[in-house]
């Protein structure tokens, strides 16, 4: 379970808590699987612009599969609140599971979400910063 929780989340297969757009959002930076075939934007976004919204940029070779590309544009994550210094905590929706789950980014090294379907299966997904 937990890998098959990984790959939903590495494929960005996210039903995302909101698909409206960033609106004049600060980024954060952009950040890719550790293979380099996924890139996401990372952004402060919410009316106080201090929450963190995740948009999913890019998929290349085989991350770029059927369920996948619908997603190609839009968000991962969605008004996540503010936990901490660069640290935010919100729900996702992966296919149909519910995470909970903590966002911690380290500026220019790593962005590392986790997340607990059933509050007993958790795992992290480390994403790194774009070339």
């Amino acid at each position: 379970m937990i890998g098959s929780l990984r790959t939903i989340v590495a494929l960005g297969t996210a039903a995302m808590m909101s698909m409206s757009p960033v609106l004049a959002a600060e980024s954060l930076g952009i950040y890719q699987t550790s293979d380099r075939k996924m890139d996401y934007e990372l952004n402060l976004c919410g009316d106080n612009g201090k929450n963190l919204c995740v948009t999913l940029l890019a998929a290349r070779g085989s991350a770029a599969t059927g369920q996948v590309k619908p997603y190609i544009g839009k968000h991962v994550v969605s008004n996540a609140k503010p936990s901490g210094n660069n640290k935010w905590k919100g729900k996702m929706r992966v296919g149909q599971y519910e995470l909970n789950g903590s966002l911690t980014l380290t500026p220019g090294k790593k962005f590392v979400m986790s997340g607990c379907v059933y509050v007993v299966i958790c795992d992290d997904f480390t994403l790194i910063p774009a070339e």
